[in-house]
């Protein structure tokens, strides 16, 4: 071949390349346009949404409760950004050991455990039950009002002390939790209920996100431990009037059911018999075997991430506040997303998909060795956690018997309170012995066994 023809084949084959490049960066543009435009139109046609469903003129009794539901979720909103992002941080702020944060997550979870079913059966026994639901919202309000006090109160064991208020606390908010899900079933109506428990939702997310970004600014601004009083004072002060709000709901008197005379069944025969039925579910045991394997992946790190960001980052609460409210605002944009991808691809393939995602945040958290990456992280908790937390709820009632939906439910949640009770000790325990980063990493080993199994449930519905 002569150089005359190399150099038109070169020429050629070039003229071909920059062809196929032009067209195809042409054929890319509508598409990159298009997913430009996808995420602000989704917002706001979000956000329309919204506020027609929240200000929309009240003319009956229902849309009038439907507002006190939303306001009320709107003010305890305040008090969910404070406590859920900076209990923990106070606590090692007044010098809690790893042990006592770990603690400070799990005792909670070992109360719902043995108080759950006992504070249900109380209320199924009122005929009443808003002024229970009144009475347990401000006795948990007041609790964290005592965490304001307390330094006030003592000047050792402070760190003690907080453990155990959260603890307390734990009682009226259990019962305060089960009745006010029995009264949400019986004044909205099934057909609007799943849309006004996802307004409930986002307009909780939208509020914690706010009050967790002012929050870690003010709480930088004022000294300790008077910004920590200060702060869950407000939280304290906002909450009474979300009771307030709730006081104004109006219900009819709930029907108590009468107690029959039944034969008495022996104990062991009761257990076995349940069991057995529990056995015979095979879809709901599979479920469960490994949302019990993830959980303990979950909850693992739970009380370590605090402790990582003060301890060993150094993060001021400006950044604490402001890694919480990435992650909640990300969470309220990707609930709107997730939800049309499951209405297309179905819940247990967003649970595998989410759930290898929730893989990924503690590992980049332990690989992470400065606070300002810790956003990255934050950005995909986000991301994955909200379709992780709507694909595992949907799936859940999937596959529990309709007929005995409300017991399944509640035995699956027994069960996940039992990791998230052992996991946080377990993991502070390991924090003590080993470095924090390779405490991250096995959760994220444990979550990726978790999302494994969930892979295989995928594969048995397919069959």
């Amino acid at each position: 071949m002569t150089k005359r023809s190399s150099g038109n084949l070169r020429a050629k084959f070039s003229l071909a390349y920059f062809r196929f490049k032009h067209r195809l960066a042409w054929a890319m543009f509508p598409v990159r346009v298009r997913g430009v435009r996808v995420v602000p139109s989704i917002l706001w046609g979000s956000a329309r949404r919204l506020w027609r469903q929240v200000f929309r003129r009240r003319e009956t009794v229902e849309e009038q409760n439907n507002w006190n539901l939303y306001l009320d979720v709107t003010w305890f909103g305040v008090l969910s950004g404070i406590t859920s992002t900076f209990v923990s941080v106070f606590a090692i702020r007044l010098g809690a050991s790893n042990t006592l944060v770990g603690l400070l997550v799990s005792l909670p979870a070992l109360i719902n455990i043995f108080w759950l079913i006992p504070s249900a059966r109380i209320i199924e026994r009122q005929r009443r039950r808003l002024p229970i639901i009144v009475l347990a919202g401000f006795l948990q309000r007041v609790g964290y009002l005592l965490v304001a006090l307390m330094p006030f109160v003592l000047r050792t064991h402070r760190p003690e002390a907080l453990v155990a208020l959260v603890a307390l606390i734990t009682f009226p908010a259990a019962m305060a939790s089960v009745a006010f899900t029995s009264l949400i079933a019986e004044v909205v109506p099934i057909g609007k209920r799943a849309q006004v428990v996802s307004t409930r939702n986002v307009l909780v997310s939208i509020i914690s996100t706010v009050t967790m970004l002012i929050s870690g600014k003010l709480l930088d601004l004022l000294p300790f431990p008077l910004n920590y009083q200060l702060l869950f004072g407000a939280g304290f002060a906002a909450s009474l009037v979300s009771l307030y709000y709730v006081s104004r709901i109006q219900i009819a008197d709930a029907s108590v059911a009468e107690s029959r005379p039944r034969h008495k069944t022996p104990l062991a025969l009761s257990l076995r018999r349940s069991l057995k039925q529990i056995a015979n579910q095979r879809d709901f045991v599979r479920f469960s075997a490994s949302a019990f394997v993830f959980q303990w992946g979950l909850y693992l790190p739970s009380a370590l991430y605090a402790i990582y960001r003060v301890k060993n980052l150094g993060a001021s609460d400006t950044w604490i506040g402001l890694l919480s409210m990435a992650m909640s605002a990300v969470t309220v944009v990707a609930y709107f997303y997730w939800g049309r991808v499951i209405s297309r691809k179905g819940n247990r393939r967003v649970l595998l998909i989410s759930s290898l995602g929730v893989v990924l945040y503690p590992v980049l958290t332990g690989l992470s060795p400065r606070v300002e990456l810790l956003l990255l992280p934050s950005i995909i908790a986000g991301i994955f956690g909200a379709g992780f937390n709507l694909s595992f709820f949907n799936t859940l009632l999937e596959v529990c018997p309709q007929e005995r939906r409300p017991s399944y439910v509640a035995l699956n949640t027994t069960v996940i309170n039992v990791a998230a009770f052992l996991a946080p000790l377990l993991g502070a325990s390991l924090a003590n012995r080993l470095d924090i980063r390779v405490v991250f990493f096995i959760a994220g080993a444990v979550r990726l066994l978790g999302a494994g199994f969930f892979y295989l449930l995928l594969i048995v519905r397919r069959r």
